[in-house]
């Protein structure tokens, strides 16, 4: 029986890592192998790839839209195939034995990527009706949390000889990190971009949303829904330990600082802003 795989969606730096954690203790398969941030390498890698063929980056996700005919024929052809060739063990790891293509999945599964946000169009082609789970956080401490792991990165850089190979074939790619992120205000252009394609998907997609800082308020009542959604049925007691350790301070937490919340009072009067609920902290 076919099993519709769960993809989570929202901007980095919105608790999309946390819920897939939370959700994968509570029985969702979520990928035998993962980079940092704890998303599937093998859709992360695909999705990369989604990505180059539109000269695009997760910075940059807008050349998605100039998708065309040809290119789109060719990603679908290569997601059916690399969903049932040997890279797929890289996903299923031990179960690769048991099921031949990933789609044949039989227990609850999915992935977690900021970029399938706006790659959600090529999976639906292989994966019909999936689970979206859309999750989001107000853009100060969403853009604050980004830029602060960014120039942590940045502050590290250090020429070793695989760098140095790079800069002498003159290779660009993963040379450094992001260049578009390092204020609030151009940081929130990027957040409305994903946000609002996120929310675009509501209406063709079985999807369900969450507001980071309502589920940090109260993580029992939302974790349960979205377990419920993603077919699993965690008892009371296994919902309560996944949560113990929530953090609720990290609500908002941009509100004592004083520049941040210049700019937030900024931001407020922005539509999204103002449908989200983020106008009248």
């Amino acid at each position: 029986m076919y099993q519709p795989p769960v993809i989570i969606v929202g901007m980095h730096r919105s608790g999309t890592t946390m819920v897939t954690k939370m959700l994968e203790n509570l029985g969702l398969f979520a990928g035998a192998e993962k980079e940092i941030n704890n998303e599937a390498l093998f859709f992360w890698e695909i999705n990369n790839w989604i990505f180059e063929l539109h000269t695009a980056t997760a910075e940059k996700p807008y050349n998605l839209r100039y998708t065309n005919p040809s290119c789109r024929k060719t990603i679908i052809e290569s997601l059916e195939y690399f969903v049932k060739s040997k890279k797929r063990t890289q996903y299923l790891g031990k179960f690769a034995s048991d099921f031949k293509n990933i789609k044949d999945v039989g227990f609850p599964y999915g992935w977690k990527d900021p970029k399938n946000t706006f790659t959600i169009e090529f999976w639906k082609e292989i994966f019909s009706d999936p689970k979206i789970i859309h999750i989001y956080r107000n853009p100060i401490d969403s853009v604050s949390s980004y830029i602060e792991r960014d120039l942590e990165l940045k502050n590290k850089f250090e020429w070793n000889w695989k760098k140095k190979l790079k800069r002498d074939f003159l290779v660009s790619k993963n040379f450094h990190e992001n260049f578009r992120i390092t204020t609030i205000e151009a940081g929130y252009d990027l957040w409305e971009e994903y946000v609002s394609k996120a929310l675009s998907l509501k209406n063709n997609f079985n999807y369900m949303e969450v507001k980071y800082e309502d589920f940090l308020t109260k993580p029992v009542e939302h974790l349960r829904s979205l377990a419920m959604f993603a077919g699993l049925n965690p008892s009371e007691e296994e919902l309560r330990n996944q949560v113990e350790n929530i953090k609720r301070e990290r609500a908002y937490a941009f509100l004592p600082n004083k520049e941040y919340y210049r700019i937030y009072e900024e931001l407020k009067t922005k539509p999204l802003m103002q449908q989200l609920g983020y106008n009248n902290l």
